[in-house]
């Protein structure tokens, strides 16, 4: 039982996934307040609260003399039926974005033009909020949710396995889990981080290192492999001293950046696998004495035009987020209408801008100005 979860809360969760994967099936008897509270070794406070918040929820029928049973399941949907609307509901992290922003938008334009009504969820989630709020969402009377999975926990996991097999349409967006039969809509990360890359490349640089935060998602995992078999297939060999890894725990920014540029051979150009790194990477290499582009070139997954608001010429990449909303969209809308359409598991190309080669060729036109003059 998780310290920091009520236990009447731990209890009405266990009773509700118990009902939700039909173990406990319409009419079954649930057990009583004593009986679950020798099961728990706690008072009977806590199972007291449990059976009565499932009781208000539709969940169980309480009859006097009798005890609790299970609901039927279309109580649970009455009681908690979004309007007269074919909801559908999108989840994100955080609205500060553009990229995110972006992909809502999307979502809610083709939601709307079927008439589906869309809920839009703004949250940072605890593994275990994020089992709850996923949870909830089978029985609220939502037809079916779109979201970024923050943590791929075992328990969160077997959840989704679990809508999956009940047909309760999900569709994972910006990043998919491994191994995972579910629907998602998807950067193609491995090819972003492969074509930034060879833009690095193809300006002459042979020493590129590569910046990221966590390394728990399949968005940076993937970004890593796209940036690594460009350094392979270019024959420049992929060294472990060319990471910086911004995770919190370990080395901090700046002295991961300056362990980097301390190297006999130092990089001369840096991928980074998002704005935020990008932005902690341009403040250490400036600590540094380094100037950009000058000394040091750029490529980025460019979410909030950080090279814009930088004024640093930059290569970057946009992704398609508006397309993965509207996707993601039609993916649901078609498993909420009973459509037999297959696994959908889609990768949308990113956007490459080179910012830095529009710098030299204006470089080059005011050269041959220059020359033309004299």
């Amino acid at each position: 039982m998780p310290p920091e979860v009520p236990v009447y809360a731990f209890i009405k969760r266990e009773l509700k996934n118990q009902i939700e994967n039909g173990e406990l099936t319409e009419g079954d008897r649930i057990p009583s307040e004593a009986e679950l509270a020798r099961q728990y070794g706690v008072s009977r406070n806590p199972t007291r609260q449990a059976l009565r918040d499932l009781e208000f929820e539709g969940y169980i029928v309480r009859t006097p003399g009798r005890g609790s049973f299970v609901a039927p399941m279309a109580q649970r949907q009455r009681l908690f039926r979004v309007g007269e609307w074919r909801t559908l509901a999108i989840a994100c992290p955080e609205m500060e974005c553009r990229y995110s922003r972006a992909v809502i938008s999307g979502f809610i334009r083709s939601a709307a033009e079927k008439g589906f009504h869309t809920m839009v969820y703004f949250a940072r989630l605890s593994n275990d909020a994020e089992f709850e709020f996923l949870a909830d969402m089978r029985n609220s009377g939502i037809e079916g949710v779109a979201f970024w999975l923050q943590h791929a926990s075992q328990r969160t996991l077997d959840l989704l396995n679990k809508f999956h097999r009940v047909g309760f349409p999900f569709v994972l967006i910006d990043r998919y889990v491994r191994g995972l039969d579910a629907d998602f809509v998807v950067t193609d990360n491995v090819d972003a981080a492969y074509q930034l890359t060879n833009r690095l490349i193809a300006r002459g640089h042979r020493e590129i290192g590569f910046v990221t935060g966590e390394m728990d998602n399949t968005s940076n995992a993937d970004r890593l492999k796209g940036y690594r078999r460009a350094i392979e297939e270019a024959g420049l060999g992929f060294h472990e001293r060319s990471l910086g890894i911004f995770d919190g725990e370990g080395e901090s920014t700046h002295a991961a950046v300056a362990r980097i540029m301390a190297q006999r051979r130092r990089p001369t150009a840096f991928f980074s696998v998002n704005d935020g790194a990008a932005a902690k990477l341009v403040d250490s290499l400036g600590a540094l004495g380094y100037a950009i582009p000058g000394e040091v070139e750029l490529a980025l997954i460019d979410d909030n035009a950080f090279a814009e608001a930088a004024g640093i010429p930059m290569i970057k990449a946009s992704q398609a987020g508006y397309e993965m909303g509207r996707e993601s969209a039609e993916i649901l809308m078609a498993r909420a209408t009973g459509q037999a359409i297959p696994l959908q598991q889609r990768f949308l190309k990113a956007k490459i801008e080179d910012e830095c080669l529009e710098l030299a060729s204006a470089q080059d036109r005011m050269d041959d100005v220059r020359v033309g003059n004299s």
